[in-house]
Order: C-alpha cells, then structure tokens, then sequence
C-alpha cells in the first residue's frame, strides 16, 4: 500500500532528523539528543505509532541512500525527537546477557512515550533476559 500524503510529509520532516541521528557514531549521546531535537522542525508528532513508521523508513532510506546506519538507537532518537514537543519522551539504552559470553555486548534503545513503551524494532522480549536500562535520557522540553 502506498503511504498518503501525511505519512510522506512526516518522512520529510523525519529525515533530516535520521541525518542528525548519524552522530551517534562520533558524538556522546546526549550531544546527539539535542541535535535531533534540533533538527524537528514542526509541532509534534500526536500518533506514536506515525513517529515510529517515519523514523524506520527515514533511517532505513538514509541508511540505503548514504550508507548510514539504521539501528534501534537511531530510529529510537528520530522517533522520540518527533515525539518530544507533544509528548513526554524518554530514550533508554540498554544491555543483556549474551549467548556469546561476557566479550560480546547485546545492547539495545527504545523509547517510552508518556510512561508507555515504544519499541521500534519488533523484538520478541519472551526469548532471553529482557534488557535492563543502563541510560535514560529525557528528550522532551
């Protein structure tokens, strides 16, 4: 099904958000955080659900486009800067035990949205210790 115009609009408001989001890979988190807030422009987002779709084809078209990355943390930052002027938002990041041991890192982000959980990436939680946060930082005003 194609997307309608509102949900090709939020992509283009989405995706200068996912190019902020990039940052990641050469600034601390909280730096990244403001410049996502930054770079969403517009009221926010009311429908979580919305900033969610916008945030995984913004950063999954990045990704393809320029060869960025496309991981839970971006889309939880795209997403949650979306959110953030309508909505109380937090971004947690977070670890679990690997099957590979203690070297290996099994690290995740999403979101709660007004003390609701956001996930962005369809992780089936049943399967393994659930992550436990290690950060959270407050994306809202």
């Amino acid at each position: 099904m194609r997307p309608g115009l509102s949900e090709v609009v939020l992509f283009l408001r989405a995706l200068p958000v996912a190019a902020a989001a990039q940052r990641v890979q050469s600034e601390p988190l909280p730096a990244v955080v403001a410049a996502v807030r930054a770079r969403a422009i517009g009221p926010g987002v009311g429908d979580p659900a919305a900033a969610v779709r916008a945030a995984q084809r913004a950063c999954a078209r990045w990704a393809r486009w320029f060869g960025g990355l496309d991981s839970c943390l971006t889309r939880s930052l795209v997403a949650g800067a979306l959110l953030a002027g309508r909505h109380e938002v937090v971004l947690h990041v977070g670890f679990r035990p690997s099957q590979a041991g203690a070297a290996a890192v099994d690290g995740h982000a999403w979101l709660r949205v007004d003390g609701e959980l956001v996930e962005l990436t369809g992780l089936d939680h049943d399967h393994g210790e659930p992550y436990t946060t290690s950060l959270e930082l407050g994306m809202s005003t």
